[in-house]
């Protein structure tokens, strides 16, 4: 599985390693992330500093997980972008309007510190 999870406080880490790729990992990610949001971490980073490649799916399901998050009360920030998979995410303009992005996971979770947490947080 090319992805792992790590819970912080108040947060989740998902660390992507190699190549995502949305069709072969589609069901156990979303898994994961009912899991998480039945446990009530709705705020999430996803680590990306290990991804070498994501394909239309993978990010199908990035943004799929934001939208879900984002209606549970929380939010989704990515982190460690490599070039590769941060042109990516520039061509489809998806960082800024969409995503957040930060350089470390470290940094993506203090940011988290500063915003709020939804009633169903708590």
């Amino acid at each position: 599985m090319p992805f792992s999870i790590e819970e912080a406080y108040h947060a989740a880490v998902i660390h992507i390693k190699g190549k995502f790729l949305g069709a072969l990992e589609e069901d156990a990610f979303r898994q994961a992330i009912d899991d998480l949001k039945k446990k009530g971490k709705t705020r999430l980073v996803i680590d990306l500093s290990g991804a070498d490649l994501l394909d239309s799916t993978a990010i199908g399901l990035l943004i799929s997980t934001l939208t879900t998050m984002r209606r549970a009360g929380g939010d989704v920030r990515l982190a460690g972008l490599q070039k590769r998979v941060r042109n990516l995410f520039l061509m489809t303009r998806l960082l800024g309007p969409v995503f957040d992005d930060y350089e470390t996971v470290e940094a993506a979770l203090e940011s988290f510190e500063k915003q709020p947490l939804a009633p169903s947080e708590a």
